[in-house]
């Protein structure tokens, strides 16, 4: 690993160990480093392009390891560990193979139902999958953050951007 990629490793680390800080059911380093650093991420940053088939399989196999691995956190808490540690790495520092950042998905979270129900409460086909649930700790299926992320891919497709970019919507900085 380059100094570089250490670096930004690192930081994608902390930035999803800091995102357990409000409402995670488990909150301690030694708890959650490790499963910010279960997901295989080899497969999807080294070789050629990636397709989106790969990408989504990749992302539930992994999803449901974290949670086999800590029965406490919920599909809702596994992926916003993933979406974190993926938005620094491939959206921020730039990292992955060809075409992952067009795959990644934007971390799930108050700040960012607050955003898409402030723009697009009253679009129903987008507002019933993005808020099929009100809270993290309620995505307890792979299926139902499926469905969150289906209305989160129809809001890039309304926006015209890459699907990591709904995250602009997020109002976690508000005040």
């Amino acid at each position: 690993m380059t100094p570089r990629e250490k670096i930004v490793n690192n930081f994608a680390e902390w930035t999803a160990f800091s995102a357990t800080r409000s409402g995670c059911p488990i909150k301690s380093r030694k708890d959650v480093y490790p499963l910010i650093r279960m997901p295989d991420y080899k497969t999807i940053f080294k070789g050629e392009s990636i397709k989106i088939e790969d990408f989504d399989e990749w992302h539930k196999r992994n999803t449901l390891k974290i949670c086999e691995s800590s029965h406490a956190l919920p599909v809702g808490w596994a992926t916003k560990l993933i979406n974190i540690y993926l938005k620094t790495r491939v959206y921020i520092g730039k990292e992955g193979r060809q075409d992952l950042i067009k795959w990644i998905h934007p971390p799930i979270d108050s700040g960012l139902w607050k955003g898409i129900h402030e723009n697009y409460s009253n679009i129903p086909q987008i507002y019933r999958k993005t808020h099929c649930v009100q809270k993290i700790q309620d995505i307890t299926t792979y299926e139902r953050y499926k469905t969150i992320i289906d209305g989160c891919w129809l809001i890039a497709q309304e926006r015209d951007c890459l699907l990591i970019e709904v995250e602009e919507l997020w109002q976690g900085t508000k005040i």
